[in-house]
């Protein structure tokens, strides 16, 4: 008797945390249209599984037909597709805790497979789309363990690979903009400004915070500006119009009702109630 034994090594695609897939959008159109599609903290694996047509993104201009497939990175900003041949059908993956690299760098474009050289690419989304619209027990970890397949055959096939989300490097990044806050809160800071000085993109960093501090930045930022006119209504005589410029509110109203929100009183009475005291 002859016997084979080949021994596994195991390998995780380099991945620091569990692939998840967080949804699936499938796209139908039988007329000639063009829709946008918004910036999402996730992901993206764009498939199309039949039709044409071309992919709009900043400077990038992608032409795609049936069997390409299109990878975008987390933080990228809103894109859209203009549909040129009926019908066409696209299935959108968003995938979290998942980067794309090339030669061991952050993919900064749309990486674009014209063509796929497997049947197993349409073969495994096929597989997710059937459990999702299935539900039966389970599917989430269904669809995740096909859509970490599909990255392997994705892997073998071209030089791109994955590193997982970097919870690190997304918890210092929003420790990072809480610093600011802290130090710059008097400023007038917007989203546009925290996205600006951390080179994130503002949905992303929006949903990043809000899951780091359980609220949002903007709230963050206006509870710093809250806690800091107490001390100043506690220990000096400014008026409340010199308080509120000092703190970064745009009027005295606004800081006002922001106040009584935050304490069920106004900014006179609660001087009044800790000069009591």
């Amino acid at each position: 008797m002859k016997q084979l034994r080949h021994t596994i090594q195991h390998h995780n695609l380099h991945m620091q945390a569990p692939v998840r897939l967080s949804h699936i959008n499938l796209y139908h159109c039988d007329t000639p249209t063009s829709d946008v599609f918004p910036g999402h903290p996730y992901a993206k694996l764009i498939f199309v599984q039949k039709g044409s047509g071309q992919l709009h993104y900043e400077n990038y201009n992608i032409s795609f037909q049936a069997g390409t497939l299109i990878l975008m990175n987390p933080e990228r900003q809103k894109f859209s597709i203009e549909i040129n041949e009926n019908p066409t059908d696209i299935a959108i993956l968003g995938i979290e805790y998942l980067y794309f690299l090339k030669k061991d760098n952050i993919l900064e474009q749309p990486f674009v497979l014209h063509q796929c050289p497997s049947e197993m690419y349409s073969f495994f989304i096929n597989k997710i789309v059937e459990e999702v619209q299935g539900q039966s027990l389970s599917f989430e970890d269904v669809c995740s363990h096909y859509t970490e397949l599909l990255l392997i055959f994705l892997q073998r096939d071209t030089e791109i690979q994955f590193t997982s989300f970097l919870e690190d490097k997304s918890s210092q990044d929003c420790q990072n903009i809480k610093d600011y806050l802290d130090k710059h809160y008097a400023e007038n800071i917007t989203l546009d400004t925290l996205s600006e000085e951390s080179g994130m993109n503002k949905y992303y960093l929006v949903h990043s915070f809000t899951k780091k501090y359980i609220r949002s930045p903007i709230s963050y930022l206006n509870e710093k500006r809250i806690d800091e006119s107490k001390k100043l209504l506690e220990n000096t005589d400014y008026s409340i119009a010199e308080i509120s410029k000092l703190i970064g509110f745009s009027s005295q109203s606004y800081f006002s009702q922001a106040f009584k929100k935050k304490t069920l009183m106004t900014p006179n009475e609660y001087r009044r109630s800790v000069k009591k005291d």
